[in-house]
């Protein structure tokens, strides 16, 4: 979730590349106006007839594949306006704005492969695009969001986002199949067999814990989301105690209003201090009177969405 862009776009540059057809990498690098997608979307298309992303949701991929075959013809890279502006006419994007898209043919495949294995170790790593002469490098993870300055552009690559759940009951099954659904990194630990059983997706990591004090966890770095789902309370204090303490950007528990009472009585009492208990979501999830566990899941992820773009981007666009 966190970039959707490096989770399937850059391993399958690196399949059409060691299949050994030519890709180039198409980046939108500046926006005049609005735009359906952020600053560094991306684009693959290959030689091979691939053409996998979006930058403007569907209005010009058509002509950016075009666009980009005729770069790799030309093997040098190239920025186009699209939209507002441009010399395209026939290519009018309905809100109206201008867009910026650098085509970057010719890519070392060695650079590629070091983003995707910094990634895939959870180490955030960005990519420098010198636009006066179509220079690619890996470069220092300075911010989390896309940037122009002068003739460079900076393009971060941050881990793939990560959710642990930790409960028992129908939420913690439809919670891990919603959050796969959104290219979420997902680990479970139940109690429970049966709900472990039930998660059918190769992609989620399961665990048995017979007890709270069997968890642990495989990550809690700041890209890393976790929810607690118990109706036995008890359960969640000694896992609490250090996931409070973790970098975790986002710490939810179920259950009431009384209940976080009661419970920020009881992790005071335990010697958890009141900065850390204030890190805690709970009750989990946006209010949008959620009765099923289909609905409670759409809550709890909304509000780890909401925390993680909002903590990047600043406060909610609306």
């Amino acid at each position: 979730m966190a970039d959707e862009t490096s989770d399937y776009l850059l391993p399958v540059w690196l399949s059409e590349s060691k299949a050994g057809h030519s890709v180039c990498l198409v980046t939108l690098i500046a926006v005049e106006g609005s735009s359906p997608r952020p600053l560094g979307s991306q684009i693959i298309v290959s030689t091979s007839g691939h053409c996998i992303g979006y930058i403007t949701g569907g209005c010009a991929e058509a002509a950016i594949k075009v666009e980009a075959l005729d770069v790799i013809k030309s093997g040098k890279s190239r920025m186009v306006r699209y939209g507002e502006g441009s010399p395209y006419k026939d290519i009018i994007l309905p809100c109206g704005s201008g867009l910026d898209i650098l085509f970057s043919p010719n890519i070392d495949y060695k650079l590629i492969q070091d983003i995707h294995m910094k990634r895939t170790a959870r180490k955030p790593v960005a990519l420098s695009f010198n636009l006066a002469n179509g220079q690619v490098e890996i470069t220092k993870y300075a911010s989390p969001v896309s940037s122009l300055h002068r003739n460079h552009f900076y393009r971060p690559y941050a881990p793939q986002t990560r959710l642990e759940i930790i409960g028992k009951g129908p939420v913690v099954l439809a919670l891990a199949h919603l959050a796969d659904l959104s290219g979420f990194d997902i680990s479970v630990s139940s109690p429970e067999t049966d709900t472990l059983s039930a998660i059918n997706s190769e992609t989620i990591h399961t665990t048995h814990i017979l007890k709270p004090q069997e968890f642990i966890a495989q990550t809690l770095d700041k890209w890393t989301a976790c929810a607690l789902l118990f109706h036995d309370h008890d359960w969640e204090y000694p896992i609490l105690d250090s996931l409070l303490k973790s970098e975790a950007f986002f710490i939810g528990a179920l259950g009431s209003r009384k209940t976080q009472t009661l419970r920020a009585e009881t992790l005071l009492k335990r010697g958890v201090t009141s900065e850390l208990i204030d890190r805690l979501h709970a009750p989990i999830g946006i209010d949008i009177q959620a009765s099923t566990p289909n609905e409670i899941a759409i809550s709890i992820l909304s509000e780890i969405i909401m925390t993680y773009r909002t903590g990047i981007y600043g406060p909610a666009r609306w």
